[in-house]
């Protein structure tokens, strides 16, 4: 039997994974318990605490609020390993050496564990949703009571309170062209719903629809990697484009997304729904059957959305270069091919593959550099938000191959797992 998970560990789920790049697929791990596991058998539980335990060596982990993307996490490592390197001597535990995936596990749970508590773990109002009901003329279609209004041209939403919030939007997803349909009927306008508004909504409908001690709806977790398969399968990637591989040229990149993508399960379910109707016109035009999702599908999706928008942040080559100079990297490594510089050259080496490969090797290498450094006078680089982003892409950049557009299929190509 599956494991079933409350609604708001799902957005666990969306971080704790690694990534290569769009253009390298790579399996994405399902289990969101990863990087939990590998904080205590690589010993980071011996000075840091998370969560309400009590503070140790080290700071607690999860009262650090750390924005910006995995890379930037993976900066704040970097800027205090001189530090726990000579705390690990004192205690004599040896600095912990990382796989890739590892490392991109590791990071995740505790980026996964801040941002769960501050932001994406915060439920909908249940007030404000019932003025969100009001205001965006659900009422005229839909009714709360037990039986069918049949005045009303939708369904009863009393059945929505066996549901969890993203299986409501799930349904609203799927009947979106029949409602939009009947908004042009009736002269209204199709309803978008800014901020907080899905949240709410969402909410008021389950508070509304059900009894006040009835019990938490509980759901498997969306996953990327079934996410970014539903991608291809449903046809999205015919349309959008994920970090420039794929789509059309007129319609927006969602691997460039990171504003509205990098939120909760709901707000993103939201950010979909408002863009709906041109959705549907567009596939109506091309011939394109509606695309549904079933089960736990539209969790996937916004999944993989949320995933590849959080972890792979575009960084800025060029800025990088200037970095790779200012912070003292280019006294150490070369990036042209010929050079001896002392450590490895960055513009040949085999070591340097994704962005995760990269960090994972700086951080493996790290306290080898640092005597090293020492001897040549070389403070300690230390990097500020989005820096080692830059940085990682101008490295990366050296290396990348070309970006390959994703294969033209027919515009009649019906979409897989149609669902009612």
């Amino acid at each position: 039997m599956k494991r079933s998970w409350p609604l708001r560990p799902i957005v666990l789920s969306l971080v704790l994974s690694g990534h290569a790049r769009a253009e390298e697929p790579a399996p994405l791990p399902e289990d969101p318990m990863a990087g939990a596991r590998l904080f205590q058998q690589k010993g980071c539980v011996r000075c840091h605490a998370v969560g309400e335990e009590e503070t140790k060596l080290g700071p607690n982990l999860a009262r650090i609020h750390r924005r910006g993307s995995l890379l930037d996490v993976a900066g704040a490592m970097w800027n205090h390993a001189p530090m726990m390197h000579a705390k690990m001597a004192e205690l004599y535990i040896a600095p912990p050496q990382l796989a890739s995936q590892e490392m991109a596990n590791l990071i995740a749970f505790l980026t996964a564990y801040q941002y769960y508590l501050t932001q994406v773990g915060q439920p909908g109002n249940p007030d404000r949703g019932r003025a969100v009901f009001a205001a965006k003329n659900c009422a005229k279609c839909h009714s709360l009571e037990r039986e069918a209004d049949f005045e009303k041209v939708g369904p009863s939403l009393r059945g929505y309170a066996r549901l969890s919030p993203i299986q409501i939007a799930q349904a609203m997803w799927n009947h979106g062209p029949a409602m939009a349909e009947e908004f042009r009927k009736l002269n209204l306008a199709q309803p978008n719903l800014a901020g907080t508004e899905m949240t709410d909504l969402l909410a008021y409908l389950q508070r509304a629809a059900g009894p006040t001690d009835a019990e938490p709806v509980y759901v498997e977790p969306g996953s990327p990697n079934r996410g970014r398969l539903l991608f291809d399968q449903k046809g999205c990637v015919r349309c959008h484009a994920i970090r420039g591989v794929g789509g059309l040229p007129e319609v927006p990149d969602l691997g460039k997304r990171r504003e509205e993508l990098v939120r909760s399960v709901t707000e993103v379910a939201g950010f979909m729904w408002n863009h709906g109707v041109a959705m549907w016109d567009k596939m109506r035009a091309r011939q394109v059957p509606a695309v549904k999702f079933a089960g736990n599908e539209m969790a996937d999706i916004i999944a993989y959305l949320y995933f590849i928008n959080y972890f792979d942040k575009p960084g800025d080559a060029a800025h990088g270069q200037t970095l790779f100079t200012q912070k003292g990297c280019a006294r150490c490594h070369a990036v042209t091919p010929g050079a001896a510089p002392v450590g490895p050259n960055l513009g040949t080496s085999s070591l340097v593959g994704s962005p995760i490969d990269i960090i994972t090797a700086m951080w493996n290498h790290a306290k080898a550099m640092e005597p090293v450094m020492r001897v040549q006078g070389i403070p300690w680089p230390k990097f500020e938000p989005g820096e080692m982003t830059d940085l990682i892409e101008f490295i990366y950049a050296l290396h990348a191959p070309p970006r390959v557009a994703a294969p033209a299929r027919a515009t009649t190509e019906r979409t897989t797992h149609e669902v009612k």
